[in-house]
């Protein structure tokens, strides 16, 4: 065990001992993690019936399962030197000072805010503790200014009973851009586009996670053809001061937008989007490719435009019940939407927004541009044409590499 390491445990011991510990965070598996190894492991404090320090944590795996597990506080101190062990990023919050642990590809490991953190687990005001079936730790309390502009929580920093479940997806999808918030350039100004942005909610959930929490420069484009909702996104930004938000009333399709807005050519680096009705998380996913976006986050929604045209005779035991038509249409929509990023050279996976008792529209697009090693264009392209080919789908909005 090194120093570093042997110091960070130290302080998660102290933190959770004297009851100080905010969240601890644990992210960017390490190579020989295990293939089992969540993506991203979080913990909190909670107070047991029996008035005793519990400690909570949250595993989130591969395919967007969460997996709860519970711990006293002294017992957490063995769990996590375990879990540190198969991941290079470490961030413990005590209060409002952080420490973070990381390990460089090379192995070589290094510890910030020590100090800060250690003083305050001395002298810091334990955090309101609820019990184990408290709502979990949010990246977001609810009093932030955005929010509650917003509408989604009141003056006082409560969560409107109504506006929960949009509170829940909000932090779970701020939750998925922070597992890839290393894929993004380490240094500049980040160029990001939410298309299709709606109420933005998850416009100001970005870039106040880029700018307040991780400390970036952005120049962040949101765009929507409905004015009067742009003209209100405005207004929301020049109260909160998110001044380099910039929201502009166009068809996603419109060059010039683009190019005004980060420079002729210029790739960009983040791309998301929210529940873009039927064809136009298409239209969205292919303008990202066009601006070669490092990375992209789609909600897809409303899956119209395959239903009733899927003529394969193998498939027909599910064509011929509407019901099972429309479902398996919803899976065949998204899955041409994964192959046709891969044929443009991400890396892709899909995993679970939200609760699907909460709605049946959680399921995530998430794809990285990857470097060229191992990508084969023509065989990614062959295979899409005979998915299309198996599909009679020869000739539809979908058959696009022709």
């Amino acid at each position: 065990m090194t120093d570093e390491l042997s110091r960070f445990l130290s302080l998660i011991r102290d933190a959770a001992s004297t009851g100080t510990l905010s969240r601890l965070t644990f992210s960017r598996p390490a190579a020989q993690s295990g293939e089992n190894t969540a993506t991203k492991v979080t913990a909190a404090l909670f107070l047991a019936s029996d008035g005793s320090l519990m400690v909570k944590t949250e595993s989130i795996m591969a395919d967007g399962k969460c997996i709860r597990k519970n711990y006293t506080a002294a017992e957490s101190y063995h769990v996590f030197e375990d879990i540190v062990s198969r991941y290079r990023q470490g961030n413990l919050v005590v209060g409002e000072r952080e420490a973070q642990y990381i390990v460089s590809k090379k192995g070589k490991c290094s510890l910030t805010g020590e100090a800060a953190v250690r003083a305050a687990s001395k002298t810091g005001a334990p955090p309101e503790l609820g019990g184990a079936d408290k709502e979990k730790s949010y990246f977001w309390r609810g009093d932030e200014a955005w929010l509650i502009a917003l509408g989604i929580s009141d003056k006082s920093g409560r969560v409107h009973d109504k506006r929960r479940s949009k509170f829940r997806q909000i932090n779970r999808f701020t939750e998925l851009l922070d597992d890839i918030y290393d894929e993004l350039p380490a240094d500049g100004v980040l160029a990001v586009c939410d298309l299709c942005c709606g109420k933005s909610y998850l416009s100001f959930a970005v870039y106040e996670y880029l700018t307040k929490l991780r400390g970036r420069r952005v120049n962040m484009l949101a765009v929507d053809r409905k004015a009067d909702v742009i003209s209100y996104c405005r207004g929301v930004a020049d109260e909160v001061g998110a001044d380099d938000l910039h929201f502009v009333a166009a068809d996603i399709a419109d060059e010039s937008v683009y190019d005004e807005a980060f420079g002729v050519g210029t790739a960009v680096d983040l791309t998301i989007s929210l529940h873009a009705c039927d064809i136009a998380t298409d239209l969205v996913l292919r303008r990202a490719v066009k601006m070669r976006s490092r990375v992209i986050l789609s909600t897809p929604c409303c899956h119209h435009e395959l239903y009733g045209k899927i003529k394969s005779e193998p498939l027909s035991f599910i064509t011929s019940h509407s019901m099972l038509s429309q479902k398996l249409t919803d899976a065949v929509t998204d899955g041409l939407r994964v192959k046709m990023l891969e044929v443009e050279g991400d890396r892709v996976e899909t995993v679970e927004l939200i609760d699907p008792d909460e709605t049946p529209k959680n399921v995530m697009i998430r794809a990285r541009l990857r470097k060229s090693h191992g990508y084969d264009r023509r065989r990614l392209t062959d295979e899409y044409n005979a998915i299309i080919d198996f599909l009679g789908l020869f000739g539809s909005y979908y058959d696009i590499y022709r």
